[in-house]
């Protein structure tokens, strides 16, 4: 980045980087033992209104600099006083870089990530769990064919900590009775299990080892904030959300630091016209509606079945 005075850092601390893209937050300032004035990017200061400025600057104390970044800030003026901001700015990084055939976003609506692709399946709620066996193994055969292991991790959302471990279970059963792989490659996360658990979980996701690593990482929405995981290639929303800022979290799971990602939901009949109501709410991008690869799971049914049967035998 090109060399910016002291005084004009002071008075705009967040500046726009030459890609249009990232914000800089620099110069860096070091001061050395026992000197009032600093240098800046290792270049003494030469310009004497920044060297006075410097001096002044910092043989004061400096007030705390918070910085919150959230995709679902919210836009309530009481909420957001809770947060006892003082003379706060507030920066969008919605407007920092925009098509000009691009549709203009408006302020206080939820945007998806650019890279990301939406969409969605109908069918009935028996064949929900089937519908999600075919979603990950196309992932999985996708990945083979392209000789590629990076974006091999799909994420599961469901609606509560109880859905969570009856799907995950389920879906353990399914991978090993099928043939699919080791059932140690599907994993609960929820809060049903201790942290210690949860951390362990994690690192098995960012493993490169086959053997251990996780596959398919089945979470409750209390989980979805936070969790930042490389290589994710698919979130898959089992139950739909209630609220568009639901949706924004989960599919912030993917398509991070401008990688590709792809969002899919599973519907139930009657569920579509709630689920269209739901993304108008969310700028960005469009859904579209698919169906699956019935010949990925068309011998699975009896084996499912068998594993619905036994289901209750090793919920804990």
């Amino acid at each position: 980045a090109e060399h910016t005075s002291l005084s004009a850092y002071v008075k705009s601390p967040l500046q726009v980087a030459p890609d249009g893209n990232t914000f800089i937050i620099d110069p860096i300032t070091h001061r050395s033992a026992g000197s009032g004035l600093a240098m800046l990017h290792g270049d003494n200061a030469t310009n004497e209104d920044d060297a006075g400025l410097v001096g002044d600057f910092f043989g004061q104390s400096v007030h705390l600099r918070k910085m919150l970044f959230s995709a679902t800030l919210t836009q309530d003026p009481q909420k957001l006083a809770r947060l006892g901001l003082v003379n706060p700015k507030h920066f969008d990084a919605n407007y920092l870089k925009r098509k000009e055939d691009s549709r203009p976003v408006k302020a206080g609506r939820y945007v998806v990530p650019a890279g990301l692709t939406e969409k969605m399946v109908e069918c009935s709620a028996e064949q929900k769990p089937i519908v999600l066996l075919a979603i990950l193994l196309d992932q999985l055969s996708s990945k083979e064919q392209e000789g590629s292991d990076d974006t091999n991790l799909s994420i599961v959302f469901t609606s509560s900590v109880d859905s969570t471990h009856r799907l995950s279970r389920l879906l353990q059963l399914l991978w090993e009775a099928g043939g699919f792989g080791n059932s140690s490659a599907v994993a609960e996360f929820s809060s049903s299990i201790n942290a210690k658990q949860r951390a362990a979980i994690l690192r098995r996701c960012r493993s490169s080892d086959p053997s251990t690593r996780v596959s398919v990482l089945i979470c409750s929405d209390g989980m979805a904030r936070g969790m930042d995981l490389p290589y994710v290639g698919r979130v898959i929303n089992y139950d739909v959300p209630a609220y568009a800022k639901t949706y924004v979290h989960r599919c912030g799971r993917t398509a991070r630091a401008q990688r590709k990602g792809m969002a899919i939901s599973v519907l139930k009949g009657g569920q579509v016209s709630k689920f269209n109501k739901l993304r108008q709410l969310i700028d960005g991008g469009k859904v579209e509606r698919i169906g699956i690869k019935k010949h990925l799971v068309k011998n699975i049914i009896p084996t499912y079945k068998s594993c619905v049967n036994a289901l209750q035998r090793v919920i804990e």
